[in-house]
Formats: structure tokens, C-alpha cells, sequence
């Protein structure tokens, strides 16, 4: 075989393999099919949680007297510089809820201090501190209760950039913001097929998400729940992608075999 051909041979099969590993930037664009202007207005009924045994609770109340803040927030002793950056360091670390935090006990009961025992399972986030506040008015003026939950986390795994658990201390949390937090999809990813599994009591629910359609506002899953899971799927172009490299060693392989063998036919 001619020289000139074989190199002819190697470009056509060099422009196969680039053009068939290529995929669009298109494939890549969330809510691809969203219309400007007005969009749905996203609510956070969604990811209302009722609390469990073994979930983790924030609890803070507070009042103008510092005397009785010390005495129901022991742990905040000191100014109010340092209570702020040490109640942020405490609180905001898997470690320091679980050291801080008030977990409900296995008989769905809360227990605070000087307050006593609160039966909150199958309560939300709110009714309980509906609950607290009005126990700490009997004993406090002027009482200031907030309740948090310490303890959702969703893990993320698949094509993101940095794939792990995810800590959310917002009232709503998103599968986009999982993603956001995950700091992004990797270029291989396929946000068409990204998964939700969420743990049930008896067994768990899947669902499947294609974040490129605006229909992924109508999901159960959009909004996610404490120990959910996402998983980004990697798209088709993946496998080809990583094995680009063997199949160019292989063309030039076959190259050399070819100029080998047209050499001795000389």
C-alpha cells in the first residue's frame, strides 16, 4: 500500500474517532425547554420533614436577660462575637451537631434542659417549636425560640466535581442546589438521567430526573429529603472518552503493521 494512502487511512480514521467521541453543548443546559418570562414559582411544601427518632435538633432560647440565656444556652457563654463564630463552628459540622444538638430520643421524645420532655415524632420542624415557645413563656419573658434540624444531609455521587454528603440548613433543599453544592456536573455528565433514591421505612422509592426539561419542577423528587441520594449518571460518550487512547495506539498500530507490510511487498 502506497505511503500516501496510508496516511490517508489514519486521518479518515483519526476524524471518525474525534467526531464520534464529540458531543453538544446543548446536552449540558438545565431547563433547556423553560419559556422566558414566567416560570413555576417554587415552593418549599415540598421538603417538609416530620421528625423521627435519631434526628438531630438545634434548640435555642434566648431572652434580654443574659442570666437566663446562660442558663437555658450554657454552651454560649461569652460575647456576642464569639457566641456567633463558635455557635456557626459548633453547629455547622456533622461533629459538632452531633455533640450540641438535641437528638429525639428512641421513644420520639425531645429533651431539654430546665424545659423537660417533648413527644415530637411525626411532628415538623415547626409545630415543635410552637411546642418549646410555649413552654419557655410559662418561664421566660419575652422568649425568643428557633428550632433547626441539624441532621439533612443528602449524599451526591456520580459525574460531579466533588461528589460526597451534602449538609443543608435551609428549609428547602433542591436537586439542583444538591448539585450546585456538589460544585457542579462534570463534562461527562447526563443530566437527562440523574437518579433520586429515597429511603423508606419498608423499602425505597427511585425516580429519574431529566434536568434539561422543565417538567423536573412537577417531581416528588425535585425536592429532596434528609438521606436522600443522587446519582449523576455519566453519559454514552464516557466509555468511548476514556478509551480513546487505546483505540488511538491501536490505529497506530495497524498504521505500521500497514507501512511495514507495503515496505516489504516492495
Amino acid at each position: 500500500m502506497p505511503a500516501n494512502h496510508i496516511r490517508l487511512l489514519n486521518i479518515f480514521l483519526l476524524t471518525i474517532l474525534v467526531l464520534s467521541s464529540c458531543r453538544s453543548s446543548q446536552e449540558l443546559i438545565y431547563l433547556r425547554d423553560l419559556p422566558e418570562g414566567k416560570s413555576p414559582r417554587l415552593t418549599g411544601e415540598e421538603t417538609k420533614h416530620f421528625i423521627k427518632p435519631g434526628d438531630v435538633l438545634y434548640v435555642s432560647i434566648k431572652s434580654i436577660n443574659p442570666e437566663i440565656n446562660a442558663v437555658f444556652n450554657p454552651e454560649d457563654l461569652g460575647s456576642v462575637t464569639s457566641q456567633s463564630y463558635n455557635s456557626f463552628q459548633k453547629y455547622t459540622t456533622p461533629a459538632g451537631a452531633y455533640l450540641y444538638g438535641f437528638e429525639v430520643n428512641p421513644g420520639g421524645e425531645l429533651r431539654l434542659p430546665m424545659l423537660g420532655h417533648f413527644q415530637v415524632e411525626g411532628l415538623s420542624q415547626q409545630k415543635i417549636e410552637e411546642l418549646v415557645q410555649q413552654k419557655a413563656d410559662s418561664l421566660i419573658k419575652d422568649a425568643i425560640v428557633k428550632v433547626k434540624l441539624l441532621n439533612f444531609k443528602v449524599t451526591v455521587l456520580g459525574e460531579v466535581r466533588t461528589p460526597g454528603v451534602q449538609y443543608n440548613y435551609n428549609n428547602t433543599f433542591t436537586v439542583l442546589d444538591a448539585i450546585a453544592q456538589a460544585n457542579g456536573n462534570t463534562d461527562y455528565a447526563s443530566i437527562k438521567h440523574v437518579k433520586v433514591v429515597r429511603p423508606g421505612e419498608k423499602e425505597n422509592t427511585t425516580y429519574l430526573l431529566d434536568l434539561s426539561s422543565k417538567n423536573i419542577y412537577q417531581s416528588d423528587a425535585f425536592y429532596l429529603h434528609p438521606n436522600d441520594y443522587v446519582f449523576v449518571e455519566p453519559d454514552k460518550y464516557k466509555n468511548f472518552s476514556l478509551n480513546s487512547q487505546a483505540w488511538t495506539m491501536g490505529i497506530s498500530s495497524v498504521s505500521m503493521m500497514l507501512a511495514i507490510l507495503a515496505f516489504a511487498l516492495k
